[in-house]
């Protein structure tokens, strides 16, 4: 179930850690990071091509 949703998202997401539980029973796998991201400090949502944050206009200096 892991791996599926791995396969699925790697491309759009850069996932580094997927846990799943249900009830006493869990599973978690790591990844290494594919790619860097530029994130916003104030909010930590990922910077647009013009290096400016979509939710709280950071610009990137």
């Amino acid at each position: 179930m892991i791996r599926i949703v791995y396969d699925l998202l790697k491309d759009k997401l850069n996932i580094v850690k997927i846990t799943f539980t249900s009830g006493v029973n869990g599973a978690s796998e790591e990844y290494e990071p594919r790619r860097t991201v530029k994130r916003c400090p104030l909010c930590g949502i990922e910077l647009n091509e013009q290096g400016v944050c979509p939710k709280c206009g950071y610009r990137k200096q």
